[in-house]
């Protein structure tokens, strides 16, 4: 079995160097890849390099290891928040192993973005006649992008090679990086793209900073949420959390990274060009699948209905044949109701709002009963009852117009406006222990819904307010893939898992924090045990 292994993984590795074929380009882009046979004759002139720039963005979507399927659902189901498909049974039960199918297509995809970022990074430099300004925000947006793939393989897998130049013939692979290394360059590409990216639709020396790429306040976000993790992680490993000790490398105390967290979220909000929802009409069109990159979504991945160029994610999050998603399979992702009754508070006007109330599919009509965990079933050619279905779908990733499974416009929304508000009140009551300063930062995300039970954390235990968190993130970003890096950065995972599954399935030890590195790495890179 292991020459077999070695076998793929020696393919696998053949196609992380000699892949150089950027797959389709999404029209918010403007830009179009060419396909680069030579990557060292390829970077020659400013096109090279904004179409080598826009493969990068492209290899976000290009598998479906990544954003454009698998890794949103394994992020879901590894959850508290509710079931999968059976295909993400073991993310669910805690019982991943090496071999796991899932884990590998999403570290081969995630590896080969890296790949393409390092290769903006390495040769734009080199790019002669170029606009200077351009060039530097060429290479921040790639070392987001780096940043990013960097951040997500950090928090799945733990300790992982580090590779920040591009392969070299011949060349072996690498040992796991301490996480406090990994961490360093994320900051350090982060730090450059808060410097160089530009304004949302920025207009400088006759270029555009087109909608749907980096931008400075997205960089800033992201940025703030790096520290927020590093901090809670290290707070709780020094409390005794196990599943988070490798963050104990970190040569900083939890408050310093609290502190760049804030400063970090105060300059994201300074940034021009967004803005909270102003009332809760406002706020149930943000998730529309025609409004992608509005005023409240830092930093989207692209969805189009154009073939080739869309994603699953309507499918992923809808119920399938309901006229709400393309066609094939759907539903694969749905809320628990013991997460709903028991994690949040579930007459919040932010989860009201966002799940589907109606739907229905050839033969049934699903309406949401009233204790809104789950659909009143009838026949739709009677009118006759049909049991009911235990389970709710939310509303955040509709798509009627998408004809198929991968047609789909709607974007996934890696950070937005709201998540930026709550790492401050987080960062903000942590370095102070005082929960009552995130009243601000709860409070205004609260009033945009017309929500009139306000947050007071006066007089709340740090662990009451950490509490409160969990439930006031948990309801505002619900399914948008950040539950599963909550709960473990908190080191409260297990708690939550069995709150929702029961002391079986949820049962989580610290083994579960990180997914193992796939076996198709570590059997061929004899640097990996």
């Amino acid at each position: 079995m292991k020459t077999l292994y070695t076998q793929k993984i020696k393919i696998v590795s053949l196609l992380l160097f000699y892949l150089l074929v950027f797959t389709g380009c999404e029209n918010y882009l403007e830009e179009k890849p060419l396909t680069q046979v030579n990557i060292d004759a390829f970077y020659q002139n400013e096109s090279d390099a904004l179409a080598g720039l826009t493969g990068a963005y492209a290899q976000l979507k290009s598998g479906n290891g990544y954003y454009r399927q698998q890794f949103l659902s394994s992020l879901y189901a590894a959850s508290d928040q509710g079931q999968g498909s059976f295909n993400h049974r073991d993310f669910r039960f805690g019982t991943i192993t090496n071999s796991h199918p899932l884990i590998e297509r999403s570290w081969i995809d995630i590896y080969i973005a890296i790949k393409d970022a390092n290769n903006v990074i390495a040769r734009v430099p080199d790019v002669a006649q170029m606009d200077e300004e351009l060039r530097s925000r060429i290479i921040g947006e790639a070392r987001f992008l780096r940043a990013l793939h960097y951040f997500n393989l950090v928090r799945c897998y733990g300790e992982v090679p580090l590779r920040t130049t591009p392969v070299k013939p011949g060349e072996k692979g690498l040992s796991k990086s301490p996480v406090v290394d990994i961490y360093n360059v994320i900051i350090e590409d982060l730090t450059f793209a808060a410097q160089h990216c530009w304004g949302f639709n920025e207009n400088r020396n006759g270029y555009t900073n087109n909608i749907g790429r980096v931008t400075k306040a997205s960089a800033h976000a992201l940025l703030a949420k790096v520290y927020v993790q590093m901090a809670s992680s290290l707070r709780t490993a020094q409390d005794g959390q196990a599943g988070n000790d490798k963050y104990l490398t970190l040569t900083e105390s939890p408050n310093f990274y609290y502190q760049k967290a804030i400063e970090q979220a105060d300059l994201c909000l300074q940034q021009p060009s967004y803005r909270l929802a102003s009332n809760l009409a406002e706020y149930k069109t943000i998730f529309d699948a025609d409004k992608g990159n509005n005023f409240e979504m830092l930093f989207d991945i692209q969805g189009a209905s154009i073939a080739g160029e869309g994603t699953a994610v309507s499918n992923l999050f809808s119920p399938q044949n309901s006229g709400l998603a393309g066609g094939g399979f759907g539903g694969t992702n749905r809320l628990q109701p013991q997460y709903i009754n028991q994690s949040i508070d579930k007459f919040d006007p932010r989860y009201i709002n966002t799940i589907i109330d109606f739907y229905q599919d050839e033969t049934r009509t699903y309406t949401l009963g009233s204790g809104l965990t789950g659909y009143i079933r009838t026949i739709t050619a009677t009118g006759a009852a049909n049991g009911t279905l235990s389970r709710v779908f939310t509303g955040k990733y509709i798509d009627r117009g998408a004809s198929t499974e991968y047609t789909s416009q709607q974007n996934w929304h890696v950070i937005r406006l709201a998540d930026v508000y709550l790492l401050r009140a987080e960062a903000l009551a942590e370095l102070n222990q005082n929960p009552a300063l995130a009243n601000s930062d709860f409070n205004t995300l609260r009033t945009r819904v017309e929500m009139t039970d306000l947050f007071d954390g006066t007089g709340l235990t740090m662990d009451e307010f950490r509490e409160a968190l969990l439930r006031e993130r948990g309801v505002e970003l619900f399914m948008e893939g950040h539950r599963w890096f909550d709960l473990t950065r908190m080191g409260v995972y297990d708690e939550y898992c069995r709150r929702t599954y029961g002391n079986n399935v949820g049962a989580r030890g610290a083994e579960d924090y990180t997914w193992p590195i796939p076996l198709i790495e570590s059997s061929a890179n004899e640097n990996i045990d």
